[in-house]
């Protein structure tokens, strides 16, 4: 019994902690995306910038087939920006983001992933968190489509690890039960080299 009222009172500790975090949907639609840059003849596809949240833009560019997405008020030093996924890929058009007392701390986008070279009809889902901080971001978080109840996990992760999570210094981390996610797991530091 004494197990039980322990576990309650964490579980209704833990519960209240969330209890002001809430979520803001909005959609990437490229066609109502303000576009920066245009495609080029050779691998580029082009640069956009979507409405976010909280002074929260979503800045999506398309190279090779692969796309990558940074959330801020700037592209330059955005560490989100400089990752994709090794294979073929595309965004999901939701961005979830996280809010605190009006503030967006995370954003959670949605990527389909080829996962045979060669076969790119052959894909994967994987929902990366993103910390938002100091008007850019940075990956911290990786869950796999089919990971049990995939969307909790991530905003679980977005909750839980955005307050301390350092994008300099701090190795995303994976929610996964097929494997790594096919993405750099380095800090933002080590991409700047």
């Amino acid at each position: 019994m004494k197990r039980l009222v322990l576990f309650a009172a964490t579980l209704a500790f833990a519960t209240a902690g969330h209890a002001d975090v809430k979520s803001v949907y909005t959609k990437i639609d490229l066609k109502k995306c303000k576009q920066t840059e245009k495609a080029d003849e050779y691998v580029f596809g082009g640069s956009w910038r979507c409405k976010g949240v909280g002074g929260y833009d979503v800045y999506v560019s398309s190279m090779d087939d692969r796309e990558s997405a940074a959330f801020g008020k700037r592209t330059e030093k955005n560490c989100s920006g400089l990752k994709t996924f090794n294979g073929f890929n595309n965004l999901g058009n939701t961005v979830e983001w996280r809010v605190r007392d009006g503030k967006p701390f995370a954003a959670i986008l949605r990527w389909t992933v080829s996962v045979d070279p060669e076969d790119s009809n052959k894909t994967a889902t994987w929902l990366v968190v993103n910390k938002l901080e100091n008007g850019a971001a940075c990956h911290m978080h990786y869950v796999a489509g089919s990971y049990p109840d995939a969307n909790v996990a991530a905003q679980r992760a977005a909750d839980d690890l955005a307050g301390e999570f350092k994008c300099d210094t701090d190795t995303p981390t994976v929610d996964s039960k097929v494997g790594p996610p096919g993405i750099t797991l380095d800090a933002c530091s080590k991409l700047a080299e």
